[in-house]
């Protein structure tokens, strides 16, 4: 199964020094029938969807995204200075993550939003 990051030019630099597949989105360009397509392809199994990109796309169609069983597809924060918090104040990785995989996870230790060193 294969994991792509759906971004923007400017971070995708990073995702590709880290060895993930990119794919980028213009700014002038619709995301909607990239990530898509994307998630229609067999062997990817996650999509993740950075929030610059995935802001764009229209709420309903996200929620029918995120509900697929496969791939599992998630908006994560867009880069340095990103928000770590939902709108709601719960932390964005938190939120994915139990969406993803249908359970609660809580993380703590240093450097995680609303963690503390232990």
């Amino acid at each position: 199964m294969r994991f792509v990051v759906v971004t923007s030019a400017p971070l995708a630099a990073g995702f590709r020094l880290a060895g993930v597949e990119t794919v980028v989105v213009e700014r002038d360009r619709d995301p909607v029938p990239v990530v898509q397509a994307l998630a229609a392809l067999p062997d990817v199994g996650l999509l993740v969807v950075t929030d610059d990109i995935w802001s764009a796309v229209p709420q309903r169609t996200r929620a029918t995204l995120e509900s697929l069983p496969s791939p599992i597809v998630l908006g994560v924060p867009a880069g340095a200075g990103a928000p770590l918090e939902a709108a709601g104040g719960e932390p964005m990785l938190e939120e994915a993550l139990e969406r993803a995989i249908g359970h609660r996870v809580e993380l703590n230790g240093p450097g995680v939003a609303g963690g503390g060193a232990s």
